[in-house]
């Protein structure tokens, strides 16, 4: 695979999930009028993603815009959207409660007949097979799974309460709960179709209720949502995303500072000091084996290992490069500046240097004000922290699309203006199609296994960046402790001498008067530079942190490797993953964008 071959453009998408009643609550009398409402809905949606598609041009896919429907296939309302859906020409995905063995026992011949014909249909068809045939719980995972495929669940809906486990107000109740848009249609046409959607409120509420969730008639409403979930960000957020459509491969990939102060405290050792941070291609060979398993999965497989990788990998090195340029920079900035001092300090030794050691001094500062604002101006403090939190995000969602979880309303809850990487996170699981398999032993047997690797390799690394972290705070510390020891230790010697010697002392034809007068200003601002390092690179906060995600790890690792294989065991397990994980780059984040690159001071 070539990663350069991969589009960082994503193709325009948006997915409909479907849930509604099953015959007999849904009347045969009224598949019409709720087919032709499904219908309507996806003709406006298609041509709304046209209008986005040709207003945005440069930042998708030339592919046309793509709309899905995923749908369980029940008889009844899941059918009806169906067949409206490939009326429409709109892709549809299937996932099922059960094998189609044992989910074809739900249905009367003829209906089983017409859910055998969309599945057909469908360009990707999964079945869950946890369940004992009739298990309520199945008719709830596979609901559950529909609102993790769903930027806007469709509700072929009477309005009444629950009749069972997994029921259509239980799914509408749910999704209301995350942030989901949901279009109320009700089945006898007694009204027009309604928006129930937590972003209509002035103030998005934490968990939102049936009743309490704000409605408007669809009709006014359905551009404006669509725009509001599939339109890029504005602002300086767009230009961030261009930015990184536009790549940044083999730029700024070098770095010397930071690599040195490592090698110089052996928190690194030279055979593992790396002075040029991994390029895409590097970045790339570490994913693709976590998603290789699943490459024959069809058009999923495809994405999966073809894009999706290549997206990591341009989001993963342009992090590593970025964060390598970030931390170099303010190295060098506290290191010459403490030259700087020393160049002040020299001219009392050697004053008929003194006018070259001040134009010495003169461009050092200059050095430090040239690479100041050559890092804010590159922005590598920025690029460093969403390149990051892209590739996590896209890292994560490789292991969850594999259970079919997209998760497109679970992260910044019911925001309708996303920062560019959660929008950039989206729009790639959009684009993803269900796994068209059994999720039976064998495969997520799989599943477990990738994920077994993944978080082997992140025990790993937060292992080795604690033990970095940690040995650097501490020889800095030290470094700077034995610094102001020294700084006693001249005053000290100065004034022993002054009052034991009755001339001045001369040593190597210097004057201890200017020999102590440099040592104790330089050796405090030597001091102050190293501690400058250390709080700007957090090293301890680092590595206490990276500790704790290991042990998190750890903890999570040994229940899934002891776990019995089951769809909603792992489902739980993987989103334990993600809450640790995205914990950790939140928690890094915030860490962080509180120290840009600034003078020295």
């Amino acid at each position: 695979m070539s990663l350069s071959s991969e589009p960082l453009r994503p193709r325009l998408a948006l997915r409909f999930g479907i849930t509604g009643h099953r015959p007999p609550r849904l009347s045969p009398d009224h598949h019409g009028a709720a087919r032709a409402a499904c219908a309507e809905i996806f003709a406006e949606a298609k041509e709304a993603l046209r209008a986005i598609h040709r207003q945005h041009a440069e930042l998708f896919a030339e592919a046309e815009p793509l709309v899905r429907l995923v749908s369980a296939l029940a008889s009844g309302a899941d059918t009806v959207a169906a067949q409206a859906a490939l009326g429409e020409g709109i892709a549809l995905s299937t996932c099922l409660p059960f094998p189609a063995s044992v989910y074809s026992r739900d249905f009367s011949s003829s209906d089983w007949t017409i859910a055998e014909n969309l599945a057909r249909k469908a360009d990707g068809s999964l079945a869950i097979t946890d369940y004992a045939p009739g298990d309520e719980a199945a008719y709830e995972a596979v609901g559950r799974l529909v609102l993790a495929q769903s930027d806007i669940l469709i509700a072929i809906w009477d309005g009444a309460p629950a009749r069972g486990r997994g029921g259509t107000t239980d799914v509408v109740a749910e999704a209301i709960g995350r942030h989901i848009p949901v279009i109320h249609i009700n089945p006898d046409g007694s009204h027009e179709p309604i928006l129930l959607w937590s972003g209509l409120h002035d103030e998005i509420p934490d968990r939102p209720s049936v009743d309490g969730v704000s409605r408007v008639p669809l009709k006014q409403a359905l551009p404006s949502l669509i725009n509001a979930l599939c339109a890029p960000p504005e602002g300086s957020a767009e230009a961030s995303l261009r930015e990184f459509l536009n790549g940044q491969r083999g730029k700024w990939r070098a770095g010397l500072a930071w690599p040195l102060l490592l090698l110089a405290s052996s928190a690194r050792t030279w055979s593992k000091t790396q002075f040029r941070a991994p390029d895409a291609e590097e970045a790339g060979r570490y994913f693709a084996p976590l998603v290789e398993p699943f490459a024959r999965l069809g058009h999923f497989g495809e994405r999966l290992t073809g894009s999706l990788v290549a997206r990591f990998a341009q989001a993963d090195a342009a992090a590593s490069a970025a964060a390598l340029q970030f931390r170099s920079s303010f190295v060098t900035n506290y290191s010459l500046a403490a030259l700087a001092v020393l160049l002040a300090l020299s001219g009392i030794l050697w004053p008929a240097a003194k006018a070259w050691l001040i134009t010495a001094e003169l461009l050092v500062i200059a050095l430090i004000i040239a690479n100041t604002r050559r890092g804010v101006k590159s922005n590598f403090h920025q690029l460093w922290i969403d390149r990051r939190h892209l590739a996590e995000r896209l890292r994560l969602l490789g292991l969850s699309a594999m259970l079919g979880r997209l998760a497109l309303r679970d992260v910044e809850d019911g925001t309708t203006e996303p920062g560019w990487v959660t929008w950039y996170a989206r729009a790639c699981a959009r684009e993803l199609e269900l796994p068209p398999c059994d999720f039976d032993a064998a495969y997520l047997g799989k599943v477990r296994a990738s994920a077994l690797k993944l978080i082997d390799d992140q025990i790993a690394y937060h292992a080795a960046n604690a033990h970095v972290m940690e040995h650097t705070h501490h020889r800095l510390h030290r470094a700077g402790d034995l610094l102001f020891m020294g700084t006693i230790v001249f005053c000290l010697i100065y004034l022993v001498a002054k009052f034991m010697a009755p001339e001045p002392v001369v040593i190597a034809g210097a004057s201890l008067t200017a020999i102590v007068t440099i040592a104790t200003a330089f050796f405090p601002a030597l001091a102050a530079a190293l501690y400058g390092i250390r709080m700007q690179g957090d090293f301890a906060a680092n590595g206490e942190r990276s500790r704790v995600i290991a042990a998190r790890l750890k903890k999570l690792r040994a229940s899934l490797a002891l776990d019995e294989l089951s769809y909603t065991r792992m489902v739980d397990r993987l989103r334990r993953l993600n809450e640790i994980m995205l914990s950790e780059i939140h928690q890094w984040q915030q860490q962080y964008e509180t120290r840009p690159l600034t003078l020295p001071g």
